[in-house]
């Protein structure tokens, strides 16, 4: 980019007005900007009075000081109030504050915002309005800004679009999984089959794996790949991140698990996720393998396991499901006749496809917004006011 390098301070000043009574709360997300308080999972509560938050205004940005180094900021779009805590910047007339929005989300910008801030370490950076306003900007002129936000507010407005059809997706087939799993739907060639309902544990063998030593590196290294819970966080996992060695098998809990026996992670992030191994590997302690009898479909039982477990989560408001081998052994489950599972599970699976279709689709439009603003944000594409149709 040819322009002029100013600084931020050029462009916004920093507006502490007082809130008022009747203007909704803001709160400023990593990933979603500026959203309503009451719709964060984890609510925050606050005994301060409207008037002693700060009011922000439509076009106004405001930025979390003490994680601004991780681009936490947002735009207001309506008249709010915010945290006091916050910083708001509010633009002037030269600045179109949606290509502002845009440019504060950049690796460069955050990593500006990051050299700009203060702290011994990065756990303790602030980034005060009268530094963040010192911060080098190089900035087009007011109808490139405008243009520029404009090309990218489509690609928003497509990605929302592509995000809406991938909710539906899942919505429907958690509706499917709740009807065909259960019963409550059946296909009319099996009308009047009774179905069992069974423990987990009657119908499959169940085991779960072990850590070697990390004081003994030669344990690690070796030909088996060795799946950790966090792993479990595909439809089939086929490339772990770690490997073990025939002495680290022997000399630990850990225990093999075949291509396809159904994997449940136990603990952490990923608590209740039910994948299926590709591979031939170890698994460590936070994982439940699941290896069904003679009579129960693979696919079946995988998508029986995946409902019960979602159930699970979702009676925890979307924390951690507390779980452990005993819990997940003791899942019910309703199972028809063998026939009836693989059409059952083909139904399910192909709603999966569909939602797997989607996520890709979703995930390329991220990816090429993100090289889009790459190029436009930093001046290595220009955009010509009078040919905008043409980018």
């Amino acid at each position: 980019m040819t322009n002029e390098i100013k600084r931020l301070g050029d462009y916004m000043f920093s507006r502490r007005s007082r809130g008022e009574d009747g203007l909704p709360t803001l709160s400023v997300t990593l990933d979603r900007g500026l959203v309503p308080r009451d719709t964060l999972e984890r609510k925050t509560d606050t005994s301060l009075s409207p008037g002693e938050h700060l009011r922000v205004l439509p076009g106004d940005i405001a930025y979390n000081m003490m994680r601004m180094w991780q681009g936490a900021s947002g735009m207001a779009e309506n008249e709010a109030i915010v945290s006091p805590a916050y910083v708001v910047l509010a633009p002037k007339d030269n600045l179109d504050p949606r290509f502002a929005a845009y440019l504060f989300k950049t690796p460069r910008m955050i990593h500006s915002f990051w050299a700009y801030s203060y702290g011994l370490t990065n756990d303790r950076l602030r980034l005060y309005p009268k530094d963040a306003l010192k911060v080098p900007v190089e900035i087009p002129p007011l109808a490139e800004q405008k243009k520029i936000a404009e090309i990218l507010s489509t690609w928003d407005k497509a990605i929302e679009t592509a995000e809406a059809l991938l909710a539906t997706a899942r919505t429907q087939k958690r509706a499917l999984m709740q009807t065909l799993l259960t019963g409550k739907r059946r296909f009319p060639k099996f009308e009047g089959q009774e179905w069992r309902e069974v423990r987990l544990g009657d119908i499959a063998r169940t085991w779960s794996g072990g850590t070697p030593s990390r004081k003994r590196p030669e344990f690690f290294g070796g030909p088996i790949p060795w799946i950790k819970s966090g792993e479990v966080n595909a439809a089939c996992v086929l490339s772990p991140e770690e490997t073990i060695t025939d002495a680290a098998l022997e000399a630990s809990a850990a225990r093999m698990v075949s291509p396809g026996n159904i994997l449940v992670a136990m603990y952490g992030a990923t608590a209740g996720i039910v994948s299926i191994s590709g591979i031939s590997a170890a698994i460590n302690q936070a994982i439940l393998a699941v290896e069904p009898s003679v009579g129960t479909h693979t696919a079946y039982l995988h998508r029986s396991i995946e409902h019960a477990m979602d159930k699970t989560k979702r009676l925890t408001q979307g924390g951690q499901p507390n779980l452990n081998a005993a819990i997940i052994r003791s899942t019910k489950l309703f199972l028809p006749e063998l026939e009836e599972q693989r059409l059952i599970a083909g139904v399910i699976d192909d709603a999966q496809s569909e939602i797997d279709k989607l996520s890709n689709q979703t995930a390329k439009l991220h990816t090429e917004k993100k090289a889009l603003m790459q190029q436009l944000l930093t001046g290595k594409r220009r955009v010509h006011v009078e040919a905008i149709d043409a980018v």
